[in-house]
C-alpha cells in the first residue's frame, strides 16, 4: 500500500468512526414526531448520578399523553434494551394541558415538544477513557384529528471521565423542563374528603397572602379516579382554597385517596413560579397520617436520594468544620487501640450513635419548628448569634486545653475522648455530637439535593433521609474502629502523641476565628468586640482554675475558685450574646449595596426588587449564601475571583443579587423552597434571553460559570430583539 492510499484509507476510517459515533446519537424521524436521547452531561464519572430525558418535537397540532391520559390515549412507554445496569428512574413528568376532543372526551396531554427527564445511575467499575451506551425501544401515542400509534428505537453514547461535565446544547432544555415538574410543597397543607360522588380537596397555607387565582386543575395520577370531563369548581376563603371533584364512574367504592398535582399558572409559591404542586392525601378523616399513609418509600427516587444523603454524609468528613473535631477522635482512636481493640470499635461504635442521633434530634427539631410555621433550613441554628458565640466558647476553650494551658478533668475535655473509664463512652458519644453540630454549615455536594428533598417528605421518610446522612458521616470511624487491621496501619501510640494533641489545638482556633468572623457578619463590630471581651473573661476564668487547681488548697479556697470561673464563663458569655442586636451596617451604601473583596458590586435580595428587574427584562444573578456556609465561600474565591467571569458579567450587564442567608430571613427561605432547595448554596440566573431561570450546580468553577452565561444575552442584545420583534 503505496502511503497515499494509507492515509487515504485512515482519514476514510475517521470519517466512518466519527460517523457511527454521531448516528448512535442522532434524532429519529417518525411520520408526525422528531425523537432524541440526550443526556444533561456531555460526559460522565463513574458511580455518578446523571439526567437523560427523551426529546420529542411534534407537528403542528399534534399531541401526546400525560401519564394519566385522562379519557382515552396512552402514555409513552420506554423499555431499555443495553446490557448494563444504569439503574434508570421512572420518567419525570411535567405538568400536562387540559384538551377537550371530539365527542365530549377530555384528554390530558402534551404539545408542540416536550423531554421526559429520567435520573441515571453509571456503574462505578467504569474507567476514564471508557464510553457507556443507552438504548431504548419506545411506544407511544400521537394524535390530531387520528390517533396514530409510532414506534422509535433511540441510543446515546457517552464517554465516561474522571468528573461529568456539563452538556452546553443540553443543559438549558433540562433546565427549563426542570421549572415545569411539580414540586412538593411543605408550607402547603391539603386535606381531602369523599362523600358519594363528590370529593373535595382543600389547599391552605400561611406562607403567603394568595393570589387571585383564576384557574386550579387537579390532574389525577391515577387513570379512572375522577371524572375528567367534570367541572372543577373552586373558592376561595381568606387563606384556603376548595377543590370540588367528581369521582369516576368507573370507580368502584369510595376514593380513599387523591394522589396527583394541582396546577394554576398563577403558581403556588410566593413567585409564582412553581405552577405544579404534588397532592397525596386521604380522604379519611382518621387517617392522622394524611399524607404519609400513601407516601412509599421502596421507589428508585427514594433509593436515590438515599445515596446522595450517604454520600453527602461521608464527604462532610473532609469539610474543614468538621475535620479538627474527626482528627482528635483519629487519635483517640490510636490510643485506645494500643490498649485494647475491642474496646476501640465499641467507641467507634458509640461515636456512630453520637452522629445518627444527633441527625435525628436536629431533623425532628427542624421538621417540628417548620410544622408549626417557622420557615428554617439546613443550618438554621448557626443563624443565631448565641448559638455561634456559644460553639466560639467552645472551640476556644477545647484549643486551650489541647495545648496543656489547662486540664478540664471530668469536665468537656473527659467527654471528649478519655478512653479508661465510663466516662470516656460519654466522651465518644459527645464527640459524635459536636462534629455533627460543625457540619451543619457545610452542604456538601450531593447533600443539598438529599436535603431538599428530605425537608418536603412525610416526616417519617425525612427522618430516613437524615439518617443516611448520620450514617454516611459515621461510616469511617465505625469502620475504622470495627477491623482492627486496619488500625494496625495507624502509627504506634507514643511521645509524638503529645506533640499532635497540641498541634490539633490550632484547627479548633482556626474553627474560634471562623466562628467569630460568622458572629461579626451577624452582629456587626460591636458586637465582635463584646465576643471578644467575653473569650478574655473566659481566659481569666480558665486562668483561675488552672492556678488554683493543686490538691493542696483548702475545700473552701476550690471552691470559691472554681466558683468564681463559673461566674467569669457564664458572665462573659452573657455579655457576649447582650451586644448581638447591634448591627454595624455602615459598610454598605444607602440602598444596602456593596462591592466585595473580588470587585463585584452586590445589591441585597428582596422578592420586589428581583421582581422590579425581571418585568424590565434586566439580566439578574441570585447568589443565595450565608457566611457559615464554607462551601459558598470556597465557590466565591473560585469563581467570582476570575476576571473572565467578571468581565463577562460586566459584558452582559448582570444585576448582581446577593441572598444573604446568615441571619434568619423567611424571604429567602421562601425563595430557596421556591426552587425545591432547603439550604445554601444555590446560584440562580433570569434573562429575557431564556425562558425559564437556570439553576447553577452546588459546585462551581469558572467554567461552570462563563458555560451558562455565554448562553445569555446581553441587555442591550434582549432590548433590540425585543424591539425588533415589536417592529
Amino acid at each position: 500500500m503505496t502511503r497515499n492510499s494509507y492515509s487515504f484509507f485512515i482519514i476514510v476510517l475517521l470519517f466512518a468512526s466519527i460517523g457511527l459515533q454521531k448516528l448512535s446519537a442522532q434524532p429519529v424521524t417518525t411520520e408526525n414526531a422528531e425523537l432524541e436521547l440526550i443526556s444533561e452531561q456531555s460526559s460522565v464519572a463513574p458511580g455518578d448520578t446523571f439526567w437523560i430525558g427523551i426529546r420529542m418535537d411534534m407537528r403542528d397540532g399534534w399531541y401526546v399523553y400525560y401519564r394519566n391520559p385522562g379519557d382515552s390515549g396512552l402514555p409513552m412507554t420506554v423499555n431499555w434494551t443495553h446490557d448494563n445496569e444504569y439503574n434508570i428512574s421512572d420518567i419525570h413528568w411535567p405538568y400536562p394541558k387540559w384538551k377537550d376532543v371530539d365527542g365530549g372526551l377530555t384528554s390530558y396531554t402534551y404539545e408542540d415538544s416536550i423531554l421526559y427527564m429520567m435520573e441515571a445511575v453509571a456503574p462505578a467499575d467504569l474507567e476514564p477513557g471508557d464510553s457507556i451506551s443507552l438504548s431504548a425501544e419506545t411506544d407511544y401515542l400521537i394524535c390530531e384529528a387520528i390517533c396514530i400509534p409510532e414506534y422509535a428505537d433511540l441510543k446515546l453514547t457517552l464517554p465516561v471521565s474522571e468528573s461529568s461535565e456539563f452538556n452546553e446544547e443540553w443543559g438549558l432544555y433540562f433546565s427549563k423542563t426542570r421549572q415545569k415538574l411539580p414540586a412538593t410543597l411543605d408550607y402547603w397543607q391539603t386535606t381531602a374528603s369523599a362523600e358519594g360522588d363528590s370529593v373535595t380537596l382543600n389547599l391552605s397555607t400561611d406562607a403567603f397572602e394568595l393570589p387571585d387565582y383564576s384557574n386550579v386543575i387537579y390532574y389525577s395520577n391515577e387513570e379512572g379516579e375522577i371524572e375528567n370531563g367534570a367541572d372543577q369548581s373552586f373558592t376561595i376563603s381568606g387563606q384556603s382554597i376548595t377543590v370540588r371533584l367528581k369521582k369516576s364512574t368507573y370507580k368502584d367504592g369510595e376514593i380513599d385517596s387523591l394522589t396527583g398535582i394541582v396546577y394554576s399558572d398563577r403558581g403556588w409559591d410566593e413567585s409564582g413560579r412553581i405552577k405544579a404542586m404534588t397532592v397525596n392525601v386521604s380522604t379519611n378523616p382518621n387517617d392522622s397520617a394524611g399524607t404519609e399513609s400513601n407516601f412509599s418509600i421502596i421507589s428508585t427516587e427514594f433509593f436515590a436520594i438515599l445515596g446522595f444523603a450517604f454520600l453527602g454524609g461521608l464527604i462532610l468528613n473532609a469539610m474543614p468544620c468538621v475535620f479538627p473535631i474527626l482528627s482528635i477522635k483519629v487519635m483517640n482512636f490510636v490510643q485506645i487501640s494500643g490498649d485494647d481493640p475491642r474496646k476501640a470499635k465499641l467507641h467507634g461504635w458509640v461515636f456512630g450513635a453520637g452522629v445518627l442521633l444527633s441527625f435525628l434530634v436536629l431533623a425532628g427539631l427542624l421538621l417540628l419548628l417548620r410544622a408549626g410555621g417557622q420557615e428554617l433550613g439546613w443550618g438554621f441554628q448557626l443563624q443565631t448569634p448565641a448559638f455561634i458565640a456559644f460553639m466560639t466558647f467552645l472551640m476556644f476553650g477545647l484549643g486551650l486545653s489541647l495545648m496543656g494551658v489547662f486540664d478540664i478533668g471530668y469536665s468537656i475535655m473527659n467527654a471528649a475522648g478519655s478512653a479508661e473509664t465510663g466516662d470516656g463512652l460519654r466522651g465518644s458519644f459527645f464527640s459524635g455530637v459536636l462534629a455533627t453540630i460543625l457540619a451543619t454549615p457545610c452542604t456538601a455536594p450531593f447533600m443539598g439535593t438529599a436535603l431538599g428533598a428530605a425537608i418536603t417528605m412525610p416526616s417519617t421518610a425525612a427522618l430516613v433521609v437524615f439518617s443516611a446522612l448520620g450514617a454516611g458521616m459515621a461510616a469511617p470511624y465505625i469502620l475504622l474502629s470495627s477491623f482492627p487491621a486496619l488500625m494496625k496501619m495507624l502509627p504506634k501510640p507514643g511521645a509524638w502523641m503529645e506533640t499532635f494533641k497540641q498541634f490539633m489545638a490550632f484547627p479548633l482556633f482556626a474553627t474560634a476565628i471562623w466562628l467569630a468572623w460568622v458572629y461579626g457578619q451577624q452582629t456587626g463590630i460591636n458586637g465582635l468586640g463584646a465576643l471578644l471581651v467575653g473569650l478574655l473573661l473566659m481566659s481569666i476564668g480558665i486562668w483561675i482554675l488552672h492556678r488554683w487547681q493543686a490538691t493542696q488548697i483548702s475545700s473552701g479556697a476550690r471552691i470559691v475558685s472554681r466558683s468564681t470561673v463559673a461566674l467569669l464563663v457564664i458572665g462573659g458569655f452573657l455579655f457576649t450574646t447582650a451586644g448581638s442586636s447591634d448591627t454595624d451596617m455602615s459598610s454598605q451604601s444607602a440602598n444596602g449595596s456593596y462591592i466585595d473583596s473580588y470587585g463585584v458590586e452586590w445589591e441585597p435580595y428582596t422578592k420586589d426588587k428581583v421582581d422590579t428587574y425581571i418585568a424590565e427584562g434586566q439580566n439578574v444573578f441570585i447568589d443565595f449564601t450565608a457566611d457559615w456556609c464554607i462551601t459558598c465561600k470556597a465557590n466565591e474565591r473560585i469563581a467570582f475571583s476570575s476576571d473572565d467571569v467578571r468581565q463577562t458579567f460586566k459584558e452582559k450587564n448582570f444585576i448582581m443579587i446577593k441572598a444573604d442567608w446568615t441571619t434568619r430571613n423567611p424571604e429567602i427561605t421562601r425563595a430557596l423552597e421556591s426552587f425545591g432547595r432547603n439550604g445554601v448554596p444555590l446560584y440562580v440566573i433570569y434573562s429575557e434571553s431564556i425562558d425559564e431561570p437556570m439553576i447553577l450546580p452546588e459546585l462551581l468553577t469558572p467554567g461552570i460559570v462563563l458555560d451558562a452565561l455565554n448562553g445569555v444575552a446581553s441587555f442591550e442584545t434582549t432590548l433590540s430583539m425585543n424591539s425588533n420583534l415589536r417592529d
